[in-house]
């Protein structure tokens, strides 16, 4: 797979998505932020969520023509402890799905 040096850094990813492709795979990190309603001490506030999101699916499509049944996903704290974990995440998606990556098309 890719080096630890190439995989973006976390404050570009908060900025930014990051997509690159490796022997069959393509991938896409970036930050998704939910917005939801907490109560607390009968007050209604809305709170946000930050996520790190990792995206895998085949080549050779990108990732906004690729069906999302083909895509699989895993979300992660915002953190570099999350991003750590989401680089292991790739990196297992890759491993343990060679024969599919293999079947890539051009």
């Amino acid at each position: 797979m890719l080096e630890r040096s190439e995989y973006m850094p976390l404050e570009y990813l908060k900025k930014q998505k990051w997509t690159g492709s490796y022997r069959g795979m393509r991938f896409l990190l970036h930050k998704v932020v939910e917005k939801k309603q907490e109560e607390l001490d009968g007050e209604t506030r809305e709170v946000e969520q930050v996520w790190l999101e990792a995206v895998v699916w085949r080549e050779p499509y990108s990732y906004e023509v690729t069906p999302e049944e083909s895509k699989t996903r895993q979300r992660f704290e915002f953190s570099e402890a999350g991003r750590e974990a989401a680089i292991r995440w790739l990196e297992e998606e890759y491993d343990s799905r060679q024969e599919e990556w293999k079947q890539a098309t051009w």
